[in-house]
């Protein structure tokens, strides 16, 4: 299987890889086991997670008994998902090196396709979801999170738009997936639809040390913040961040609010 070509250093590998995505991984945990239970996962189903990350949806999959394939973009991502695997005794998950807008598996080859807050990051939004629908089998279901346009993200997007000329694509393109309606348009074909707004909590201290944690560890954000060229503007743009992240901030937590999608194919 052939990789999928890089252009430049903001290829989408290159932008996962270059944070410390890892780090944060943990905080996604409780959206990730909402997520596997809304997909209904019985032992023996075939299960693929899009945009696997370091394997926390997939293991949690696994653990229900599934029989479990991960693909991400990223090798170092998938090279940590093999050893949180082998920790967990799971050494008959499958990992895949591939791309969400054209998946390397075969048309409805698996009962549930899974993607957290994964392949809404793809520049092609339309290809994406096409690839999750053929991937799944018909009367399986297609799972996945996407961060709410109307919240905490959605105001550090704009934030970072009012501050950066240059990022790796359009950075609110993968807010659309959060809103029921672009999903409906997007998964028009698909009667069977269910939504339900979630929250995690993110916690710190204040709202400055999220903003170090976000900035430092997120995959498509410390790229952005390493090719501005001063420390004003890095400065002024924490300035807007941290200002718009107080309105969020309460109980020594961030509430970030996302939609969790489930659709049933015919």
């Amino acid at each position: 299987m052939n990789d999928p070509p890089e252009s430049d250093d903001r290829s989408a590998r290159h932008v996962w890889s270059a944070g410390r995505y890892p780090a944060m991984a943990p905080n996604m945990l409780p959206a990730i086991a909402r997520l596997v239970n809304a997909a209904g996962i019985d032992p023996g189903n075939r299960v693929l997670d899009v945009g696997c990350g370091t394997g926390n949806a997939a293991l949690t999959a696994r653990r229900s008994g599934a029989d479990v394939v991960g693909l991400d973009l990223a090798h170092d991502m998938l090279e940590l998902a093999r050893e949180n695997a082998a920790l967990a005794g799971y050494d008959d998950i499958g990992w895949l090196t591939g791309d969400a807008e054209a998946l390397p598996v075969s048309d409805g080859a698996f009962d549930v396709v899974l993607s957290n807050f994964g392949h809404v990051f793809a520049p092609d939004s339309t290809a994406a979801g096409a690839e999750l629908r053929r991937a799944t089998k018909s009367g399986g279901r297609v799972c996945f999170t996407a961060w709410s346009p109307n919240g905490v993200v959605g105001d550090l997007t704009e934030v970072l738009t009012d501050h950066v000329d240059e990022s790796p694509g359009d950075p609110r393109s993968h807010l659309r997936w959060g809103d029921p309606e672009f999903v409906r348009e997007e998964f028009s074909d698909v009667p069977d639809l269910s939504f339900q707004r979630r929250h995690l909590e993110f916690r710190y201290a204040t709202p400055h040390h999220f903003w170090r944690e976000f900035a430092e560890e997120s995959g498509p954000l410390s790229p952005v913040l390493r090719r501005m060229d001063d420390d004003e503007s890095r400065d002024a743009l924490r300035r807007d961040a941290v200002a718009a992240l107080e309105e969020w901030f309460g109980d020594n937590a961030i509430r970030v609010e996302y939609l969790q999608v489930r659709a049933v194919l015919e």
